[in-house]
């Protein structure tokens, strides 16, 4: 999906609040906030997620998750928030002991992750560790906004 650049703007702003929201096989649902939300060049989104999250194990078992990406306002009287919606759909996931310096690279038409602390890296014996995140890339399937209001989402 080519994301509009209301809805990249709200995906890149620093003060963002972002709300996952899962459901296993059973159809048991789970919602977590998540600051490690980033947004890749090829219009991705990844999360950083630990292996005891019910989000990861959740994200295991089915393919769709959905997050409301919420920009909190501080200025004036009342509850103003502006944000989105974002429907997405797991590409893959990919254990690692460090993936907040995963950096997506661009090789012509190829792209791929830079795996330099990943698990998949062939490491000397004592440089491995038990990992205990995982990076989480999903494909953003469509965007709204909170409440419809015309602002271009």
């Amino acid at each position: 999906m080519e994301l509009s650049q209301a809805v990249k703007d709200v995906l890149n702003s620093k003060n963002r609040v972002n709300i996952l929201s899962t459901v296993n096989e059973k159809g048991e649902t789970d919602v977590a906030v998540f600051g490690s939300a980033q947004l890749t060049e090829k219009g991705t989104i990844s999360f950083v997620l630990k292996n005891t999250s019910r989000s990861l194990t959740n994200i295991k078992e089915t393919t769709y998750a959905s997050c409301l990406v919420l920009l909190p306002e501080t200025e004036g009287s009342g509850l103003k928030i502006k944000g989105c919606r974002v429907y997405l759909k797991k590409d893959f996931i990919e254990r690692s002991r460090n993936p907040v310096y995963l950096v997506e690279r661009s090789e012509g038409e190829a792209a791929g992750w830079e795996k330099s602390f990943n698990v998949d890296r062939e490491n000397k014996a004592e440089d491995r560790s038990t990992p205990d995140s995982y990076l989480v890339v999903f494909s953003i399937v469509e965007a709204r906004p909170i409440v419809d209001t015309g602002q271009g989402i």
